[in-house]
């Protein structure tokens, strides 16, 4: 009797109300599997410091010696000395700022905060600096600052997906809706933006949810497309976001084919 649990899961209350279904609420899950790092967490001025060092080899004596506030966090993550000099790890680590062949950054956005997700990639592996996290942004603990990590190839998909929040999710809409493009404009930066007059229940509900928006550019990017941009609105899934001159169409995608988009792009970039 072990392998049954001691309780039924949350059902979806929107889903039972609308569709008459018994399915269970899924909102949690990106929740409780969040972007995690242990890499240290640094500010603009140490992540200067950190850009010099890796050019050069080392900082100058009189940096070193001025700003050892900005200098301390990369001393104790092991990747510079309290003299300013590069160590072993710390060269492997910036090592892909020389020797990048490609590069990437996904930058989100949620009520009037923006982050990003940028990586350099050589044959090593992947540098990465990673801004406060969908989740952290929408938790409303976001700072500026920018987390340093040193990811295997393979490792940066789930690490990439993680961040801007990318969760099973039930897809209710089943169509393209259109908006004006300046109310979605609003909505993304402010949350008690109302949905549109006439909107019907799926629209309404994934109108409340929290939103994120977010986009993918990578370099070499060998397609000339336009970088896609979605919507991450929580509960109610993702969002294709394109525009024309009758306005912004919003069309769901299913979380895992989102995923493989991602995945799709980021192979091509890495095999190329």
């Amino acid at each position: 009797m072990n392998e049954y649990p001691h309780k039924e899961p949350r059902m979806d209350g929107f889903l039972a109300h609308h569709t008459g279904e018994r399915l269970e609420e899924l909102s949690g899950i990106a929740g409780r599997q969040p972007y995690a790092s242990a890499g240290p967490k640094i500010s603009p001025e140490t992540l200067e410091l950190l850009e010099t060092a890796a050019q050069a080899g080392k900082l100058g004596r009189l940096v070193a010696g001025s700003r050892s506030a900005d200098l301390a966090p990369l001393v104790k993550a092991g990747l510079l000395t309290d003299k300013g000099a590069l160590t072993s790890q710390g060269r492997l680590v910036t090592g892909p700022w020389r020797e990048s062949f490609a590069s990437l950054r996904l930058s989100a956005q949620h009520q009037g905060q923006a982050s990003d997700f940028q990586v350099w990639i050589s044959a090593e592996g992947c540098l990465v600096l990673a801004g406060p996290s969908a989740a952290t942004m929408i938790s409303g603990s976001a700072g500026d600052w920018h987390q340093v990590d040193f990811l295997a190839a393979d490792h940066l998909y789930p690490a990439l997906a993680a961040w801007v929040g990318i969760a099973p999710a039930w897809n209710v809409a089943s169509e393209t809706s259109v908006v004006d493009g300046e109310m979605v404009g609003a909505r993304v930066r402010d949350r008690t933006v109302a949905p549109p007059v006439g909107a019907d229940a799926p629209m309404v509900n994934m109108w409340q949810q929290p939103w994120v928006l977010w986009r993918l550019v990578v370099e070499p990017d060998r397609t000339n497309a336009v970088p896609a941009t979605y919507l991450n609105a929580g509960s109610a899934g993702h969002y294709h976001l394109g525009s024309d001159d009758a306005g912004t169409h919003l069309t769901p995608v299913p979380s895992s084919a989102v995923y493989r988009v991602l995945a799709h792009q980021i192979d091509a970039l890495l095999h190329s």
